[in-house]
């Protein structure tokens, strides 16, 4: 059964209503120096209609809506998506950015794609806006972040660059939650670089983006290079990080989501808490009545195999480089390659 049966007519009404509310929101002024892209990976390389329909209902719901709900406005949300995402997912993506001036879709054929396109984009996007500097901002497709991080990113920012300094700056919201949506429940957590709101000040010129490295790694890497860290600290809880079983983090034995719900100093998050994050009660309790579909098997291991098939089109696409496109024999590899990595990825979900 598709997922969007499940739902209430009367829930489906109202969350509509919800979504048009939150796009009556326009763009504040621009700043004068610094490009602000936020980048979403969403679903590169998954074909399976069910698991976008469970994964956009999180996306709207959470990522979107902390977006929505920011008190800054001047950003780019960029949404890296997979050239060949099936038509219903892509329709409702597109009617989501319709309406939000400050969304991009940015197609791209592989996995390993995302962090070149995004770097070019970012790059000819400072240059057309005359844009010295770039901050560009981690964000999943299933988390939130809080409605005045981006703020408080620019303030840092500005601060930064009236110091005269041409290095780069990690700029990194310390501290967040964990949160199992399906439970209600999560717990605060502290990370040094996080996954969620992590950034990287660049000068345009040369930007790299803040995905050129693991979060986790990143600070450790670049500051023996004399790029400055500093730490968004406080009471403020910046981030929400959700868990679910679709997340290709949860392996097999992991048991991720348990030991954010069964936390000693768990909590449930009230209504107040999650409007921090722009999500709204009828969000969450959608988020919480909904059942999570089930996957086939774990996704970290189906992603793994993907990537490999995806080496093999990186392989022969160098090789079309050095021999000429017009060789039409790797053009049929590359085919068939497309063709098993879709169908690796159609049936995720039992």
């Amino acid at each position: 059964m598709r997922l969007t049966r499940l739902l209430p007519a009367r829930l489906r009404r109202r969350l509509r209503a919800a979504s048009l509310a939150r796009a009556a929101y326009g763009p504040l002024p621009a700043s004068s120096e610094v490009l602000h892209v936020i980048a979403t990976r969403h679903g590169i390389g998954v074909f399976d209609e069910q698991w976008f329909a469970y994964r956009q209902l999180m996306l709207e719901h959470l990522t979107l809506a902390s977006l929505d709900a920011q008190t800054h406005r001047d950003f780019v949300w960029l949404i890296a998506i997979d050239r060949d995402m099936p038509p219903a997912a892509r329709k409702r993506l597109d009617a989501l950015a319709a309406t939000r001036p400050w969304i991009r879709l940015a197609e791209t054929e592989l996995k390993r794609d995302f962090v070149p396109d995004l770097v070019a984009w970012t790059r000819e996007e400072a240059r057309a806006r005359g844009k010295g500097w770039a901050l560009t901002t981690r964000l999943d497709d299933d988390d939130a972040l809080h409605r005045d991080l981006v703020g408080r990113l620019h303030q840092e920012a500005g601060r930064y660059l009236k110091e005269g300094r041409a290095t780069p700056a990690i700029l990194s919201p310390t501290l967040g939650c964990n949160w199992v949506p399906s439970e209600a429940a999560g717990h605060r957590a502290y990370h040094h670089s996080p996954s969620i709101g992590l950034s990287l000040l660049e000068p345009a010129a040369r930007v790299a983006t803040v995905y050129r490295r693991n979060h986790s790694t990143l600070a450790q890497v670049l500051a023996p290079t004399g790029v400055s860290v500093r730490h968004i600290d406080g009471e403020t809880l910046w981030w929400l990080y959700a868990h679910t079983g679709l997340s290709d983090q949860q392996r097999d034995g992991s048991e991720r989501m348990s030991k954010v719900a069964d936390h000693p100093h768990a909590l449930e998050l009230d209504a107040a808490a999650l409007a921090q994050f722009g999500i709204t009660a009828e969000g969450a309790r959608l988020l919480r009545r909904t059942p999570e579909p089930e996957p086939q098997e774990t996704l970290h291991l189906l992603n793994r195999r993907g990537l490999d098939v995806e080496q093999e089109i990186h392989d022969l696409r160098e090789a079309m480089s050095q021999n000429g496109d017009g060789d039409a024999a790797l053009r049929r590899k590359i085919a068939k390659l497309h063709a098993e990595r879709r169908r690796m990825h159609e049936h995720l979900i039992r």
